[in-house]
């Protein structure tokens, strides 16, 4: 096997490790809001209350376990964090727009609206994510 052949091989296995604690980050912040949301009106809170609370947590949980170990950066980076605020910006507008436009406007039932954010939403981030946030210094 030529050196070339054995850099790729070894740049597609890091990526590919690096997708699956993409994804297990993911689960983990998925799962992180709906305890906190459930909890929340649980105890009482009215709805954007406990939606503000449960949002504003996983979106720290989300920064904090992407930067240090889906993708091995530095926490206190302040380009980082604005560029990583930038596309929790963008998944905001990604989903509105899916869900209230584009759904819409091709007839397509809220399941496949839902869809739309659930599946494309995340091929997205890791590409802004990896790519754009997370690039580190060049």
């Amino acid at each position: 096997m030529s050196a070339r052949r054995r850099r790729l091989r070894v740049l597609t296995r890091r990526e590919f490790w690096r997708v699956v604690r993409f994804l297990t980050v993911g689960a983990g912040v998925a799962l992180t809001y709906a305890i906190l949301f459930l909890g929340a009106r649980e105890l009482g809170a009215r709805l954007w209350e406990a939606n503000t609370i449960a949002y504003a947590a996983s979106v720290m949980v989300q920064y904090f376990a992407h930067t240090l170990w889906t993708f091995r950066g530095k926490v206190r980076d302040m380009m980082q964090q604005g560029r990583f605020l930038g596309v929790i910006g963008f998944g905001a507008i990604f989903s509105f727009v899916a869900t209230t436009k584009v759904g819409p406007a091709l007839d397509w039932p809220d399941e496949a609206a839902a869809a739309l954010v659930i599946f494309g939403l995340p091929v997205f981030n890791y590409i802004l994510y990896r790519f754009w946030v997370f690039r580190g210094k060049r």
